[in-house]
């Protein structure tokens, strides 16, 4: 077996790490990990096969030389169990928010947009231009974010070469671990949550966006209470990681799938403007998301050396 990956230290460090900032509060980030392995590993093995099927009906002969290598095998069960642990680990630094560093930064973060927007809200001024449109965006940010996660696991766990696999893995958990810790650097619940006066009065066009507002608030208030939580309902705005994310798959897959370039641009420019007119993220968030994938992308790319360089 090869030395371990940048992604496999760096996600067992912080893992550890967020389990002792917790202890004296809770053990559940230790104690909620194999549930979530029985939730989680059987998703992302069928997302592999789900690749493994497509690509062998566009490639077969040399496709199969390669996934049939016990190197290929190797390296995809590692990268099931540490996207698990990735997982977990992210969402217990951002359900931790409180906890770690109670203040809120909403009114500054308002004002910084304010300041870039020459004295106007963009959260405003956007929500007004696509005000005939916010069905659609009501709809789609969710299931646009859920659709690109699906199809980048698809993507990348049935990719051939290891430089694209790993390399996308370590930037992945990168981005996600040092999001979440700039979630406790600078804690923020975002616009709808903090200015509810701007969007309650429009429920009936995000009737969807702000259910799912609802369900966050309240594993927010049973994180206080120190009640059960569902680990994947953590509230943070800044950065926006949901805009990261789609930016940081465009800049894997531009040179080497033309299709999925055109979708994850797309995508990107969904999820930009839908996290700013739903009151999800502040335009601040957005733009510190595009600009912590491009470092987590470049620096990894330039990190690259030994074998994993060559695939």
């Amino acid at each position: 077996m090869k030395r371990p990956y940048f992604f496999e230290v760096f996600i067992v460090v912080n893992f550890f790490l967020i389990q002792i900032l917790l202890w004296h509060i809770t053990h559940a980030p230790l104690a909620t990990l194999i549930k979530l392995f029985e939730i989680l590993t059987p998703a992302f093995v069928i997302q592999m096969l789900i690749g493994l099927g497509i690509r062998l009906a566009i490639k077969r002969r040399e496709y199969v030389n390669v996934v049939r290598s016990r190197e290929w095998l190797i390296d995809t069960a590692r990268l099931i169990i540490f996207s698990v642990l990735s997982v977990q680990t992210y969402g217990w630094i951002k359900l931790a928010i409180p906890l770690l560093h109670p203040r809120l930064f909403d009114r500054e973060l308002w004002h910084i947009d304010a300041v870039m927007f020459f004295g106007h809200s963009p959260n405003i001024f956007f929500l007004t231009i696509f005000s005939s449109v916010l069905p659609f965006f009501d709809w789609t940010y969710a299931n646009v974010f859920i659709a690109s996660i699906n199809i980048a696991s698809i993507f990348f766990l049935s990719d051939p070469e290891r430089r694209i696999r790993i390399g996308f893995m370590n930037s992945n958990t990168l981005m996600w671990i040092v999001g979440a810790w700039l979630y406790v650097l600078v804690p923020s619940l975002g616009p709808a949550y903090r200015f509810p006066q701007v969007w309650l009065p429009l429920s009936a066009m995000l009737t969807h966006t702000q259910g799912l507002q609802h369900l966050l608030m309240t594993n927010y208030q049973h994180v206080l209470r120190n009640e059960a939580v569902n680990v994947f309902l953590g509230i943070a705005a800044f950065p926006s990681l949901h805009v990261a994310f789609e930016f940081l798959v465009w800049l894997w897959v531009r040179r080497v799938w033309r299709a999925g370039a055109i979708l994850f641009a797309i995508f990107t420019v969904i999820i930009f403007l839908g996290s700013v007119v739903t009151g999800w993220h502040y335009l601040i968030d957005s733009l510190a998301g595009l600009a912590l994938a491009a470092a987590c992308f470049f620096g990894v790319r330039a990190g690259f050396s030994g074998p994993e360089a060559t695939g």
